[in-house]
């Protein structure tokens, strides 16, 4: 059995647990809220209830995916005999040097075993907790690694060529390669030493409210040191992005250390699958030493300022 009927038995023993029974618990709780019977504190305590039960069952739900279709893919494997790429030997230095495709399918292999071991023992926190993803953000991605989703993960290469077409706001024009070093932390000529970061905020929908919102609030919160590693891309032209700076933020906000960019075709954005799979939403990266470190999909702009932190605190540990 090849890689990808393995993970095409997976696909189908996923979809085959997902019996109706598995959410016949809810019914009672939302018929009680329906009736309106009790005080709002017995009301509230059903909803908790209800949101801890959920919670439960889907970790529960997960991790019995996880485990299966980790047996089937070793099973699978097993089968495929042939010669072990550095990719996949554990005995090979981990500075090796490695293809971008060797990279990925050594990501593909960890992240399914990262996530087996987080579905068994994760707490399930949400962001007031520290966490830079919530539940629903956990489920989502893990259900994209099995349903073999072609998208960025952790630890994927970050493409830096997408970054010479996007446009200058100042003066729309492309930031070119000349631009692109400058803003990449591991281009240029201290390449070889950079260990900084950059946070990447983007979202396609046209003058969108969300991102607005989420860039007032990261300017509002986050230190100008922060600020200065922030890049927002989205698809308004330049002199759309002119106004709404202009018009939003004084100059002493400190929205000049942001940086924003133009990417009207939204080919960048596909570089980075940024696009969402149902829906055009907000997804956060942060970049560094060429390397996607940490990517949290629609994300909602109340929790920006949240899931940044959280993520770069992750990050730094």
């Amino acid at each position: 059995m090849t890689r990808y009927s393995a993970a095409a038995a997976a696909i189908m023993v996923i979809a085959a647990s997902l019996s109706p029974s598995s959410f016949a618990f809810t019914s009672p709780a939302i018929a009680h809220l329906t009736r309106g019977s009790g005080t709002g504190t017995a009301k509230t305590s059903s909803l908790q209830a209800m949101n801890k039960r959920n919670k439960f069952n889907k970790q529960k739900d997960l991790a019995a995916k996880m485990a299966e279709a980790k047996r089937l893919r070793e099973r699978g494997e097993a089968g495929d005999g042939g010669t072990v790429s550095a990719a996949e030997d554990n005995t090979s230095p981990p500075n090796a040097q490695l293809s971008d495709k060797e990279i990925k399918l050594r990501n593909d292999r960890q992240r399914f075993a990262d996530m087996l071991e987080n579905s068994m023992t994760s707490s399930n926190g949400d962001l007031g907790d520290g966490y830079y993803l919530t539940v629903e953000q956990e489920n989502e991605n893990a259900d994209a690694v099995f349903r073999g989703i072609s998208r960025l993960y952790e630890g994927d290469p970050a493409p830096s060529a997408p970054f010479t077409e996007l446009l200058n706001i100042e003066n729309g024009e492309p930031l070119g390669q000349g631009g692109m070093k400058r803003l990449l932390p591991w281009e240029g000529p201290k390449s070889s030493s950079s260990s900084d970061f950059m946070i990447v905020v983007t979202d396609p929908r046209p003058k969108s409210v969300e991102l607005r919102t989420a860039m007032k609030r990261l300017i509002g919160a986050l230190s100008a040191d922060l600020l200065a590693k922030c890049v927002v891309i989205n698809t308004d032209t330049p002199a759309e992005n002119r106004r709404f700076v202009k018009k939003n933020f004084s100059e002493d906000s400190g929205a000049d250390n942001m940086t924003v960019l133009t990417d009207e075709k939204m080919d960048w954005m596909r570089e980075y699958t940024a696009l969402g799979e149902k829906r055009f939403s907000i997804t956060m990266f942060i970049l560094k030493e060429g390397r996607c470190e940490k990517i949290a999909r629609e994300v909602e702009a109340e929790g920006m300022t949240e899931t940044v932190k959280n993520a770069i605190r992750t990050m730094l540990r």
